[in-house]
């Protein structure tokens, strides 16, 4: 809707006058006042109508400034005070545009619109401009024309003219004023102040006013350009003095700092042999250069610096030797805690690394794991084995090319990458580089910054790698390059170059070794405490890890800890008596009310809820899978912020038992009249994945077969439709979770009874591991209870069952599948 910019001060209409509707054209990039003629390009849509419409009226209209500098398709922001003009004539123009040459009449004042479409049409009344005498008029005049006779004199954008036709217009101060107003290079916003002022005494004061700043501004610009003019004449002055004292010192054979310093550059070059013939060149000519720059001008600095840098590599620096992998085994073993595996293939890296006759076609070691989860413990392992200095770098000041690949030596502040930066740190170009935090450099979506990093930590491509300041090729394949990143896969072209080493992140009994052997000893002597001073139990730290803190590394647990020490470091301070045992009953003492509380296993077996469990980012976890039947239609209700896989997954499980209904002995008719509610709890935390297959599996069979579910037992897996168990993922992790929950009896899918060699020992030993192959096998398990009080069957049903247990725990323990199929068939034909 268009709106009228409203005047500050009431406006003096004129009573003689009648009210009248007018087109109205909103003026953008000039304004045109009272008697002056200007001529303006017309091409919108809008605004040819409004020619067409001024035609018909006498060829008037009202010309109003619009402080809305781009057009829009919405209507325009109208000034109140605008000029009544009457067009002269009309010239076709480019592009069906038209040329407009209109002639400012008199000021005139916008009462309302009339209406938007399709050109703005407003009730206009013409205004009053006063004819009253002035205070002080002719001071006013005289100091306005002494104020333009000043900007002519100073500014060559006016002329004289300029004076001689405003001395025209003098004897009427109005047009005197407008005419200033037109003339004048005033700012658009300015020029209509000057146009709202409709009496003279307030537009002269105006006038006066912007006059001032005019000139002001124009005062500092003049100054500002004398200055800098200045400057530049005096350095040009020196330069051109020092370099005729240069030329008079050599004539009287006298040595000059400049040729000096050259000399000593280029006797340090040719004296060096370990530099490369190419480097050599290309410093002596850098050096002769000296000789003929001035030591005050900023390029001598610029090449001073570059020659210093370039010496100051390791150019002397001899290979190593062969490092030798049995200690560097040893080292890695003692240094870190962790998986077997991993630990195996850094360490077939590394011996590839040294055996290999072509090193450019290694892949590039990279480590991929959670915050907190021993990637950069691994490399100072592998640094300190190797007898290797080590450089970490982090991703967060690689995001751009320059910070790569350094920036040429013309730019402002011009200087090495990263990567160079390093080995003239560490004087050596046998370094272990960890580029750590890469998600940084792959979130910054900048190609060019990623095929810079590729191309600096390839063998393939690094043998002969330039950075944009030294513009020297530098040999890094030498440089042991380890990359890190957590939750993000490389893109192209990174995916087929990297060798990489999945972290797993730590199961509570690999968190309380690393914490006794590696993380409290560090906080020991960090805070001057001794072991009788502050000692933890293990049950102590497990509560810590699994009540305050929900992660798969060690970073949360290490500033838990530290809390505690910073608590007891500060009551040593105060001379207090300082032994505690940190315990699983006062950990709260310390850190205060649990954050997290795991889950835990029923204490009975009920029907619908068993023990599934889950892997998370932050390791395992125990999931009460739940379910309920209801009347209904026979359909199944999933809840618990569920994916599509987890969804299909459950849709298969329940097939699968519809199918299996007769050996379950449950009616087929309760599939059509009852529905299924399958929930995962804690709804908040979106769950995904086919794992849960096998638990629902039972879920659903114990709902409809109205029998409870072993509550000592926790099971994870993945079901076909045709109820084949299929490997998971994740299986440390989870059989961990059940361990920490008390549950001592796992199933697992068959193929993945060779991930229980990752376990510790401990868990192995206390846990009851059952493999299977089908879900058949499962219900053979005896996972359901038979027993009669939990479930409404006839006496003689459960006399038959009772009786079939005894002779099942009669029977030896390791019973044939066959055998226990036979059984379960019998039992259930009996019982239907």
């Amino acid at each position: 809707m268009t709106m009228i910019i409203k005047s500050r001060k009431q406006l003096p209409l004129a009573a003689s006058r009648a009210e009248e509707n007018l087109p109205v054209l909103p003026l953008r990039s000039a304004l045109i006042f009272p008697g002056e003629t200007h001529t303006i390009q017309m091409g919108r849509k809008e605004n040819l109508e409004l020619l067409k419409a001024v035609a018909r009226r006498d060829n008037l209209l009202v010309l109003s400034f619009s402080p809305q500098r781009i057009p829009t398709t919405a209507t325009p922001h109208l000034s109140q005070v605008g000029v009544l003009a009457r067009v002269q004539s009309i010239k076709p123009a480019m592009a069906n545009s038209k040329m407009v040459t209109l002639e400012g009449i008199r000021r005139i004042a916008l009462l309302d619109i009339v209406t938007s479409v399709p050109f703005v049409e407003a009730r206009v009344a013409e205004v009053e401009e006063g004819t009253a005498d002035v205070p002080d008029l002719g001071e006013h005049l005289s100091e306005i024309t002494h104020l333009i006779s000043n900007m002519v004199r100073f500014d060559n954008r006016y002329s004289q003219e300029l004076i001689y036709n405003l001395e025209m217009n003098r004897p009427s101060t109005s047009a005197f004023s407008d005419r200033v107003g037109a003339m004048i290079h005033f700012q658009l916003g300015d020029k209509q102040e000057i146009i709202n002022a409709v009496g003279l005494g307030e537009r002269l004061e105006i006038l006066i006013g912007l006059l001032k700043e005019e000139l002001a501004k124009y005062s500092l610009s003049t100054k500002i350009e004398s200055r800098v003019t200045e400057s530049l004449e005096r350095k040009k002055r020196e330069s051109f003095l020092r370099q005729q004292l240069m030329e008079i010192k050599r004539e009287l054979g006298e040595e000059l700092v400049e040729e000096n310093l050259s000399n000593i550059y280029q006797r340090q070059i040719r004296g060096n042999s370990a530099l490369p013939k190419e480097v050599t060149n290309r410093l002596l000519l850098e050096a002769g250069r000296l000789a003929h720059l001035s030591s005050s001008s900023a390029e001598y600095g610029s090449a001073k610096s570059y020659i210093d840098f370039i010496l100051s590599l390791p150019w002397n620096g001899a290979p190593l030797e062969p490092f030798d992998l049995v200690k560097v085994e040893e080292a890695i073993n003692k240094e870190y805690y962790g998986l077997g595996h991993i630990k195996e293939q850094v360490l077939e890296y590394l011996s590839m690394r040294q055996m290999s006759r072509d090193i450019r076609e290694l892949p590039i070691l990279c480590l991929a794991g959670s915050v907190g989860t021993g990637k950069a413990s691994l490399v100072k392992a592998i640094s300190k084995a190797m007898g290797r200095k080590l450089v970490r770098i982090n991703g967060a000041s690689l995001i751009i090319v320059e910070d790569i690949k350094g920036s040429h030596r013309n730019d402002i502040g011009a200087g090495p990458g990263q990567l160079i930066r390093a080995i003239q740190s560490a004087q050596s170009f046998d370094l272990v580089v960890y580029l750590e935090d890469l998600e940084y450099v792959v979130e910054s979506e900048d190609t060019n910054a990623l095929l810079a990093l590729l191309e600096a930590v390839d063998p393939r491509q690094n043998g002969n790698f330039v950075d944009n300041y030294t513009g020297i090729p530098l040999d890094l394949s030498r440089v042991l390059f380890v990359l890190g990143i957590t939750g993000e896969d490389f893109p192209e072209p990174f995916a087929h170059r990297l060798e990489m080493v999945e972290m797993s992140g730590y199961i509570e009994r690999e968190k309380i070794v690393i914490t006794k052997k590696h993380i409290l000893p560090k906080l020991y002597k960090r805070y001057g405490l001794t072991r009788t001073e502050l000692k933890f139990t293990d049950k102590g730290l497990s509560r810590i890890i699994s009540q305050y803190t929900m992660e798969a590394g060690l970073i949360g647990l290490q500033q838990q800890l530290e809390k505690i020490f910073r608590r007891i470091t500060r009551k040593k301070a105060a001379c207090e008596a300082c032994k505690y045992s940190i315990n699983e009953t006062n950990v709260d003492q310390f850190l205060g009310t649990p954050q997290f509380i795991p889950e835990k296993a029923m204490s009975k077996p009920e029907i619908g809820v068993a023990n599934g469990l889950a892997w998370t980012g932050a390791g395992g976890d125990l999931m009460l899978i739940e379910g309920l039947k209801m009347r209904g239609t026979g359909q199944v209700f999933t809840t618990g912020s569920l994916g599509d896989v987890m969804k299909e997954s459950i849709q298969a499980a329940h097939s699968f038992v519809r199918a299996r209904a007769d050996l379950l002995g449950i009616d087929h008719n309760d599939f059509v009249n009852f529905d299924i509610h399958i929930h995962f709890p804690m709804g908040a935390i979106p769950k995904d994945g086919p794992s849960a297959g096998v638990t629902v599996s039972l879920v659903i069979a114990s709902v409809m077969a109205e029998r409870p579910i072993n509550n000592e037992i926790a099971m994870t897996g993945e079901v076909t439709l045709r109820g084949r168990v299929l490997p998971v993922s994740g299986v440390k992790e989870k059989v961990s979770a059940a361990y920490r929950a008390g549950l001592h009896t796992i199933i697992l899918p068959k193929e993945n009874n060779k991930d229980i060699q990752e376990l510790p020992r401990e868990i192995v030993r206390k846990t009851t591991f059952v493999f299977i192959e089908t879900v058949d096998e499962l219900f053979e398990q005896g996972l359901l209870d038979f027993t009669p009080s939990t479930y409404s069957l006839e006496k003689i049903f459960a006399e038959e069952i009772e009786k079939a247990k005894k002779r099942t725990k009669s029977k030896p323990k390791a019973a044939s599948a066959k055998t226990k199929k036979k059984t379960t068939k019998k039992r259930v034909k009996k019982a239907t």
